[in-house]
């Protein structure tokens, strides 16, 4: 059966019958092959003077040209795609995705609660005027000025006053002077970006009818 020249198709075998060459974008000479050269010039790469590149489908998987609704307009010849992607790493048809890859996202805070404690003497003061060096505490009976302070201020003999708590409130957020904490999460996992596949080879048509417009 004699197919058309430049017809492209798949085989289980590891050569390309006669007549026909193995898609892996090797050059052509125009001189011996000016048929083929004719029906798809330098599409696929080539001088266009002295040689011309057959498709190289090595690894590749085939796109129709044109304009699909709603998808990126695609050329006849041209190359795209990528096994690693925006994100890092070199696993063969996968990507590790980084922060660059996350869409704009919040995340809650939870409130935080701050406990102040205040410790004074157990003892009665004896200053009612605080001056350099007194302590507040409590003060003793009787009629006259509260004397709440003790010089010196004690240092033992101390409890804690209850009921005392300092408690933060706001709104949290990554402004302002101070800088937010980072996060290290768990250990990066590759995403696939290639489909199930399975390898054959493609090869083109050299000799055989040349296809008529008409």
């Amino acid at each position: 059966m004699e197919a058309f020249i430049g017809t492209i198709m798949n085989v289980g075998f590891n050569f390309a019958p006669k007549g026909w060459a193995l898609c892996n974008g090797q050059l052509m000479s125009i001189s011996q092959n000016s048929a083929l050269f004719a029906l798809i010039g330098t599409n696929f790469g080539g001088d266009g003077v002295t040689t011309f590149q057959l498709p190289d489908m090595q690894g590749r998987m085939p796109i129709g040209p044109g304009n699909g609704a709603g998808l990126t307009p695609r050329t006849l010849g041209g190359r795209g795609g990528s096994e690693t992607g925006a994100g890092t790493g070199t696993v063969s048809g996968a990507v590790t995705l980084t922060a660059a890859n996350l869409p704009p996202h919040t995340h809650d805070a939870t409130g935080l609660t701050a406990v102040t404690t205040v410790k004074t003497a157990a003892g009665a003061g004896g200053v009612a005027a605080p001056t350099e060096g007194c302590g507040l505490i409590q003060s003793g009976a009787g009629p006259g000025l509260a004397t709440i302070y003790a010089s010196p201020a004690p240092t033992d003999n101390l409890f804690d006053l209850g009921n005392v708590a300092t408690t933060v409130g706001g709104t949290t957020a990554s402004t302002g002077q101070g800088t937010p904490a980072g996060f290290t999460g768990a250990t990066a996992v590759s995403v696939p970006t290639v489909p199930p596949f399975l390898g054959l080879n493609f090869v083109i048509c050299l000799q055989g009818i040349f296809p008529s417009r008409n």
